[in-house]
């Protein structure tokens, strides 16, 4: 798999939607490609979830991130709303100056 500098939180804060959509699927790949060989390995799991907690949010701000089982307990919803992408601010803003992360 090629190589990419992982997202932080720190660093996605820093960053708007634009900047952060193509890191977001670069990483998503590699954790995939990790999650569907069995590669996973111990302490990746912090490092995980800080992604997941990055791409809910750069996704669907609108809405906290859900907690680990709520995929599993029927907590998620549908996606954002229109009206955000209607907004040039949600796509060119860093998402730490939006108070979104």
């Amino acid at each position: 798999m090629p190589r990419f500098e992982r997202l932080t939180v720190e660093e996605a804060r820093t960053l708007s939607r634009n900047q952060l959509l193509p890191r977001i699927e670069a990483e998503q790949k590699y954790w995939y490609g990790l999650l569907n060989s069995g590669r996973m390995r111990v302490g990746d799991d912090e490092a995980f979830k800080a992604f997941n907690r990055i791409l809910r949010v750069a996704v669907d701000p609108g809405h906290p991130a859900p907690g680990p089982d709520a995929f599993l307990g029927g907590e998620a919803d549908d996606g954002p709303s229109c009206e955000q992408d209607r907004d040039l601010d949600h796509w060119t803003k860093p998402l730490g100056e939006l108070g979104h992360l």
